[in-house]
């Protein structure tokens, strides 16, 4: 099913990519602002495909619900000791 898109995507020129790469402090030589140019196209490309008009309750992380975590096991009560009684020392 082929989405059509929300609003047109801007483009960005190379002059516009070159102002954003400097801003992050990028170094890029020729042909790697063109390939980043291109690769922006058409990653606004995909985003524009990306379907707005759905409400909220259709995504997957509103319908998949978890089980409550199961309770903490309670520690068992230890049994008071008494205290030992010192042993009288024997001789031999």
């Amino acid at each position: 099913m082929a989405a059509m898109p929300a609003k047109p995507v801007p483009s960005v020129g190379p002059a516009e990519m070159q102002a954003m790469v400097a801003r992050a402090g990028l170094t890029l030589n020729p042909g790697q602002m063109a390939d980043l140019v291109l690769a922006w196209r058409q990653l606004a490309g995909l985003i524009a495909t990306i379907p707005r008009d759905r409400p909220l309750a259709d995504d997957q992380a509103y319908v998949f619900r978890l089980p409550p975590p199961a309770p903490e096991p309670q520690p068992t009560p230890r049994p008071t000791r008494k205290p030992a009684r010192k042993r009288a020392r024997t001789t031999r």
